[in-house]
């Protein structure tokens, strides 16, 4: 008779058991099969709820394939004669068999008694988990992504079955878990369970959302009370329906009572619920009036977006009024962007608040930052009693974003300090990250472990003898990323760009190499199907990092000859062709039925987060190159421009890219009409274009709107500024985000190519890009679809021409073309001119 080949000694000692236990008894010795015959049953509770009988037919299922012998499930609770695998309140399950009711109420117990093993937690879904820890911890299961191809059942004998349980409570080191953004596929739903992210009916101290806006709907209070909203450039905001950007006048003694009246009422009528939210999160609108300002440290906090102190004060007063009459209740918040630094004059937290702190442990390849986010996060926990981090693990980078170093640095760094929970944004592109990704679900249970051997053990059973390779290759992808390179900024998300930046060129051909190697190595199907996974990974990366790299030799190319003009013209011709190979591996890799391409429908249609729309963001390099090589032939060889366009024009198809667009409007006999009102801002007298959203038309150029996240923008029209000493449109004083914009109707599958002129002077960020609406003025749900050039304003001192291409997709009705300005300092401008989107559906 064998045993399961991992013993428990084994499994914490290596790979881990991955569970945070403690009254842990001595071992026992059960049988569940021998001589090829059941010597046990399952037994669920009857009428079941759906989680348990989930794991029962799992614990069904990975007994049979770990021994060949399928025991038999019973649904009534009735107590079985010999030995019991009892699943829930069912045959001889006592209430002690529970955790205590004064431990976390995700924690779970196995019990082993009389020759059973009962599994048992206060609530369904911890119950479930405690049968897949013992599916770990006992038989060595594993579930490495989502999918039977990527789990591993070690084989403990043909008909044979003994395994040795240890009676324990497990409670979580790390509670909530909460992941987001990544549930698409019943595939994922089921493999959070196994390895117990998902969240359970009761966790604690979930609430921390922006929820303030709920309190005070327009529709109640605006007409009669718009004292109630943030005074913004001198009036009121009144927040259209729906919009949850923004905060209410906070020093507003009213605002005050009504916020508390309202959560003491939602605590009584939800008693289940042990928080309510006052978290600031994308908040674009704060109010500006004296009473509020005088909550910040400084007279210019206002002009600067530093509202911690304003924030920390409000949210003391009312916690401090909740704990008086619900003292076992929280008010939750989100330490992020404009409330994450340490506030002044707020020395700590109520006792009653718990926070969770952002950080973006990936960025950690920045010099001193690991050291700054350590620091801020010190200081916190001496002022909040009850802190959890908030990180973002995928960001849906379509390049390697892997760094399981820095996240077990993080993980175990948090716990040192008590932190408590963890919300991680997940949404991250598996074939690259998924080691990564699994690491942290079993950190999540025990911070001990030793993340080196787990993903050693990971790499050795889903590899085999490709093992060495694959090694390679993920160590390879782990450096590649922590890699500081030029130009390089944190945040991925939709930023394509920084997704480039992830990987050189070299060390992509470098990867898909590796991977070769690793598929010559063995015979094993399943490991040549799961290498084929990670390569399709790296195909698509390539797709990001190649052009990349190409556009930024483009950009430094100084065209003073023909041989550099032969240079721009190249790199657009491999442009194209790598354009047209990519569109054609998007379309077969949409039709995928496995987790490549499952995850990648999930990122694009179904969560709209893989910037497919930024391609011709990473070409704008070469399209740029282009638009010089094509000047330079004008002027010096305009008898040999006709041949090298046609030459360059035989590759393109306009379904493929930037540059086709480019052609095909430059080969036009007649210019397009330009479908943007006044894109050459040359149109005098009042603006009357109507402000939908949240946008403004005062001060906007006429036909235009503005909107912004910052109070202080200045948006003008200035008269003999422009490339051509006509008028142009200029955006200053920025801070935050702001764009001038212009809503356009369009249909479904038209094609449109949007091309202008911009400058910039001092400081800041210029951006040029699109984004889809329905016809009803609803933005569009592809926002993958979208684009932004972003340019340096201090790097473009002169005129430099920007354009995109565009196809509208389907329930299209509207695109939005947005010129914009970011983080600008004072008396720093930025200017527009000569904005043309044409129709290229059916011109010659």
């Amino acid at each position: 008779m064998l045993k399961p080949k991992h013993s428990l000694a084994l499994l914490l000692a290596l790979t881990g058991a991955f569970t945070a236990s403690f009254d842990i008894h001595a071992a026992s010795k059960v049988t569940l099969a021998a001589a090829g015959q059941p010597r046990a049953t399952i037994v669920l509770p009857a009428k079941a709820p759906a989680r348990l009988r989930t794991a029962a037919l799992d614990l069904q299922k990975y007994i049979r394939l770990s021994c060949g012998v399928e025991l038999p499930l019973r649904e009534d609770g009735a107590v079985v004669p010999g030995t019991g695998l009892y699943i829930g309140d069912c045959g001889p399950a006592a209430p002690t068999d529970k955790p205590g009711a004064d431990l976390n109420p995700e924690s779970f117990a196995i019990r082993v008694r009389d020759g059973n093993i009962l599994f048992n937690a206060n609530y369904p879904t911890p119950t479930a988990f405690a049968v897949y820890t013992f599916l770990e911890d006992e038989l060595g299961v594993r579930w490495f992504a989502p999918g039977d191809l990527w789990e591993d059942v070690p084989i403990a004998g043909q008909g044979e079955l003994t395994v040795e349980v240890t009676d324990r409570v497990v409670v979580p080191d790390t509670s909530p878990r909460i992941w987001s953004g990544h549930g698409w596929t019943p595939l994922w739903h089921e493999w959070q369970v196994r390895n117990k992210t998902a969240s359970g009916e009761v966790i604690p101290r979930r609430q921390f959302q922006n929820r303030i806006h709920v309190i005070f709907p327009p529709e109640k209070y605006a007409k009669e009370h718009p004292e109630y909203y943030p005074l913004c450039n001198g009036k009121r905001y009144i927040p259209p329906q729906g919009n949850r950007y923004w905060r209410p006048c906070e020093s507003n003694p009213e605002v005050q009572r009504l916020v508390i009246e309202y959560i003491r009422n939602f605590f009584d009528k939800y008693p289940q619920n042990d928080s309510f939210s006052l978290g600031m999160d994308d908040i674009s609108h704060l109010c500006g009036c004296d009473n509020c300002r005088a909550m910040d440290p400084h007279p210019d906090s206002y002009e600067k977006r530093q509202f911690s102190d304003r924030h920390y004060k409000f949210v003391n007063i009312i916690a401090k009024a909740i704990a008086e009459t619900h003292p076992d209740r929280y008010i939750g918040t989100l330490i992020y962007s404009i409330a994450l630094e340490l506030p002044e004059t707020v020395p700590a937290l109520e006792p009653n608040v718990f926070g969770f702190i952002t950080e973006t442990s990936a960025y950690w390849w920045n010099e001193g930052q690991e050291e700054h986010d350590n620091a801020l996060t010190r200081e916190w926990r001496r002022r909040c009693q009850h802190l959890s981090r908030y990180d973002y693990y995928g960001f849906a980078s379509m390049t390697p974003r892997y760094y399981p170093k820095y996240v077990d640095r993080q993980m175990k760094f948090d716990k040192k300090l008590g932190l408590e929970g963890m919300y991680i944004e997940v949404y991250t592109f598996l074939p690259l990250t998924m080691p990564m990704i699994w690491q942290v679900a079993k950190l999540q249970w025990d911070h001990t472990l030793d993340s080196e051997a787990m993903l050693a053990d990971f790499r050795r059973r889903l590899y085999g003898d490709a093992e060495p390779a694959m090694t390679a290759f993920w160590n390879l992808l782990e450096t590649s990323y922590q890699t500081p390179r030029p130009g390089r900024g944190k945040w991925e998300h939709r930023n394509i760009t920084n997704m480039a930046y992830a990987m050189d060129p070299q060390s992509l051909v470098q990867a898909l190499a590796l991977l070769d190697q690793a598929t010559a190595a063995t015979q094993d199907q399943k490991v040549k199907d799961r290498i084929d996974i990670h390569r399709g990974g790296m195909q698509l990366a390539s797709f990001v990092i190649r052009p990349h790299y190409l556009s930024l030799d483009m950009q430094k190319l100084n065209i003073t000859s023909k041989e550099h003009a032969e240079k721009a013209f190249a790199a657009a011709a491999a442009v194209n062709k790598m354009a047209s190979e990519r569109e054609q591996f998007l379309a077969a890799l949409e039709k995928r039925d496995d987790l490549l391409g499952q995850n990648y429908v999930g990122l694009t249609k179904t969560m709209s987060y893989m910037p497919l729309g930024n391609f011709s963001n990473l070409e704008f390099g070469v399209v740029s190159a282009l638009f010089r090589a094509l000047a330079w032939y004008r002027e010096n060889a305009p008898q040999d421009l006709p041949a090298q366009v046609a030459k360059l024009g035989a590759n393109t198809s306009l379904d493929n890219n930037l540059i086709a667009a480019y052609l095909k409007v430059s080969a036009m006999t007649t210019k397009p009409t330009n479908l943007l009102a006044n894109g050459y801002f040359d149109e005098k007298g009042e603006n009357q274009t109507p402000a939908a959203h949240d946008w403004e038309s005062s001060g906007a150029p006429k036909g235009w709107n503005t909107w912004t996240n910052t109070p202080g923008m200045v948006v003008q029209v200035k008269n003999g500024e422009g490339r051509r000493g006509t008028a142009a449109a200029t955006i200053s004083n920025s801070r935050g985000n702001g764009v001038i914009l212009q809503a356009v109707n369009v249909n479904p599958d038209d094609k449109l190519f949007c091309t202008g002129w911009v400058k910039g002077k001092g400081p800041g960020t210029i951006t040029f890009g699109f984004r889809f609406q329905e016809k009803s003025g609803k933005w569009h749900a592809r926002r993958d679809l979208e684009s932004s050039i972003a340019l340096a304003s201090a790097n473009t001192k002169d005129w430099q021409p920007v354009a995109f291409y565009l196809k509208a997709p389907e329930n299209c009705g509207k695109v939005v073309v947005m010129l914009g300005a970011k983080n600008q300092k004072e008396d720093n401008c930025i200017w527009f001119d000569d904005i043309e989107l044409f129709k290229l559906n059916d011109e010659k």
